[in-house]
C-alpha cells in the first residue's frame, strides 16, 4: 500500500463541522460571526419553471421578534442577496419594524390577505410582497395589484375551480408571479406550470420523473462512483489513477481542479498522480460527489443542479449531526448524497446500488430496507418536510445532541452552496 499518499489523505479526511472557507479574494471575515441559529429553521424549496432551485421559504416555530432575529442568524438576509427568501411575516411586525433587518433584493414578504394594512409600509421599504389567502372580489383587487406574488395551494381547490382561479388571476394582473405550494409530483408541476405558474413547492423536485429500469449509467457517472469507492476503503494511488485513466474525461476534470487557482501551484500539474497529491481526500471527495450530478448527457441540467443542492445538504447533515466514528459519518454522507440517485438519472435504486460497492448498511437504507442508517435518513426527511417534531424525536432516540441541530443543519445549509459554487468541480 503506498502509505505516504493514503496518510496524507488521511490526515485531510476529518469533516470540519464549520462553514468551508470562503473562496480566493473573498473578504476576511469579521472577528465576531453572528450568532448561530438556536432554533430549527424550516426550509421549503421553490422552483422555478426551468426547472432551477429559485429560492427558499424560511420559516420557524416562533413569535414574531424570535422568528426575525432566527432568521438573522441564519443569515437570511445574505442569502436573499442572489435568490429567493420567501419570509412570512404579519401586519403587527410590520408596524413594529421587525422586518427591516430582513429586507435584501430578494426577499419576498409572504403576507395573509388579513395582514392588508402591512403593505404601504412594506412597498415604502421597497420591499417586495407575496400575498395568500386572497380571493378575486373587488374587496381584494387592490391589495393584488401592489403585490409581486400570489400564492396559491394545490390541495386546497377541486382542479377545475384552481385551473379558472389562475385564469382568472392572469387576465387581471398580469404581472403578478403564481406561486404553487403543495406540489407533489412533475405532472402536478407540469400542469401547474401549463396554467401559468411562474414557481412551484412541494415534494415533486425530490421524486423521480420517469423511470426507465433499462437506463444505463453513463461512463463518466461510473468512473467517479468507483473513485469514490477506492477513496472510501483507502486504495493504493495506482488503482485510483488506473479507474481515473479508463474516462478521458474524468481525466481531464481532475487535472482541471488540480490547476485551479485556488490550489496555488507554481507550475502546472500535468500527471494524475500530481494531481491526486495536490487535491487530498476532502477536496478530491468533493469534486466526486458534484460531478456525479453534473456529468452525463442529462437534458435538465437546471433540474440536477437543484437535485445537487438538496443532496449535499442532505448529506452534509446527515455526516455532521452524530458524534459516530469517522467510518460511519462518512457512510452517512454516502448515504444522503445517493439517496436522491434514483430521481436524478430516473433509474430504479436497486440497478443503482448494483453497480456500486456499497456496505451492507448503506445498500439496505437506499432499497427502503431496515438498516442502522434508516432511522438517520427518516430524521433528515423530516426536516426538509418541516416535521421538526417528529424529528427530534427521532434525534432522541439516536442519542443526537439536539441542541446543536438547529446549528448543524444551517452549517450544512451554507457549505452545500459553497461546495457547488467554490470547489474546483465548478
Amino acid at each position: 500500500m503506498n502509505v505516504g499518499f493514503l496518510s496524507f489523505l488521511k490526515s485531510k479526511s476529518e469533516p470540519d463541522p464549520s462553514p468551508a472557507p470562503a473562496p480566493a479574494g473573498a473578504p476576511a471575515a469579521a472577528e465576531e460571526q453572528p450568532p448561530q441559529p438556536s432554533v430549527i429553521i424550516t426550509r421549503a424549496e421553490i422552483v422555478d419553471s426551468q426547472q432551477r432551485l429559485a429560492g427558499y421559504r424560511f420559516n420557524a416555530a416562533l413569535p414574531a421578534p424570535e422568528l426575525v432575529d432566527a432568521l438573522v442568524a441564519a443569515q437570511v438576509p445574505e442569502f436573499a442577496q442572489g435568490r429567493i427568501a420567501l419570509v412570512p411575516i404579519g401586519a403587527g411586525a410590520v408596524a413594529a419594524g421587525l422586518h427591516l433587518p430582513l429586507a435584501a433584493p430578494h426577499t419576498v414578504f409572504l403576507l395573509d390577505r388579513e395582514a392588508a394594512a402591512a403593505v404601504p409600509a412594506l412597498r415604502a421599504a421597497g420591499a417586495s410582497i407575496a400575498l395568500h389567502g386572497f380571493t378575486l372580489g373587488e374587496a381584494d383587487a387592490d391589495l393584488l395589484s401592489q403585490a409581486d406574488m400570489a400564492l396559491l395551494h394545490l390541495g386546497e381547490h377541486p382542479l377545475t375551480e384552481l385551473q379558472g382561479f389562475c385564469k382568472q388571476l392572469h387576465l387581471r394582473h398580469p404581472e403578478l408571479k403564481l406561486v404553487v405550494d403543495g406540489v407533489e409530483s412533475w405532472d402536478e408541476q407540469r400542469m401547474c406550470a401549463s396554467w401559468g405558474a411562474s414557481y412551484f413547492m412541494g415534494q415533486f423536485l425530490t421524486t423521480s420523473d420517469e423511470v426507465d429500469p433499462d437506463a444505463k449509467i453513463d461512463q463518466s457517472r461510473m468512473t467517479s462512483i468507483e473513485l469514490l469507492n477506492l477513496l472510501r476503503t483507502d486504495a493504493e494511488l495506482p488503482a485510483m489513477i488506473e479507474v481515473a485513466k479508463r474516462d478521458p474525461g474524468m481525466t481531464y476534470q481532475v487535472l482541471q481542479w488540480a490547476n485551479a487557482p485556488v490550489n496555488g501551484q507554481a507550475t502546472k500539474v500535468t500527471s494524475l498522480q500530481q494531481a491526486f497529491m495536490v487535491l487530498g481526500r476532502n477536496q478530491l471527495y468533493r469534486g466526486l460527489t458534484v460531478s456525479m450530478f453534473r456529468m452525463g448527457t442529462s437534458a435538465n441540467k437546471d433540474r440536477d443542479e437543484s437535485l445537487l443542492e438538496v443532496a449535499l445538504t442532505r448529506a452534509r447533515f446527515l455526516e455532521t449531526c452524530s458524534t459516530l466514528p469517522q467510518a460511519k459519518r462518512d457512510e452517512l454522507f454516502l448515504v444522503g448524497l445517493l439517496s436522491l440517485f434514483d430521481v436524478l438519472l430516473g433509474v430504479p435504486m436497486a440497478n443503482l446500488v448494483d453497480k456500486m460497492h456499497l456496505s451492507d448498511d448503506i445498500r439496505e437504507v437506499l432499497l427502503g430496507n431496515e438498516s442502522v442508517y434508516s432511522p438517520y435518513l427518516t430524521m433528515v426527511l423530516l426536516l426538509q418536510r418541516d416535521k421538526v417534531e417528529q424529528a427530534l424525536a427521532i434525534a432522541e432516540t439516536l442519542e443526537i445532541d439536539i441542541d446543536r441541530l438547529a446549528e448543524v443543519g444551517q452549517a450544512a445549509f451554507k457549505w452545500a452552496q459553497e461546495s457547488m459554487h467554490h470547489t474546483g468541480a465548478d
